[in-house]
């Protein structure tokens, strides 16, 4: 497995906070129900929100003049797959399933920046396949 480096986010985004005042995941992360990939959020998707909200908090000013200028936020992916691994991992899927975001990306709501609190190697996702009797032939994963 490619793991990717540890990454370095644009801003400090505090997960703990929007979690602490029960803003879903699928809020921010918009196409994590639909698509194979949760999406980062734009800054268009935070001022959907921060239009009113903590307008006057530093990290939401640094927000609303990137909008100002036309910037947007170049969040760097925290989980992932290289394409050496060969896998095709969908996030819509796991949402129908019922698979709560925490059993791969840990408790969010104890973490300001995402950080990989979870090895997604291929003994976690077989484990967790075989608990929830998903399939767990090659190319259900991989191609």
């Amino acid at each position: 497995m490619n793991r990717r480096p540890p990454a370095t986010q644009p801003i400090e985004f505090p997960h703990n906070t929007h979690i602490g005042k029960k803003v879903p995941c699928e809020m921010c992360h918009e196409g994590v129900m639909t698509g194979a990939v949760a999406g980062l959020p734009s800054v268009r998707t935070c001022m959907i929100c921060h239009e009113s909200i903590a307008t006057d908090k530093d990290r939401i000013k640094q927000i609303t003049a990137m909008r100002d200028k036309g910037l947007d936020l170049a969040w760097q992916r925290v989980y992932g797959f290289s394409n050496d691994d060969n896998v095709k991992f969908q996030h819509a899927p796991h949402i129908r399933a019922k698979v709560d975001c925490a059993n791969c990306h840990g408790n969010m709501a104890e973490q300001t920046v995402a950080e990989r609190k979870v090895e997604h190697t291929m003994g976690f996702c077989v484990n967790c396949h075989n608990e929830r009797k998903a399939p767990t032939d090659c190319l259900t994963c991989h191609f």
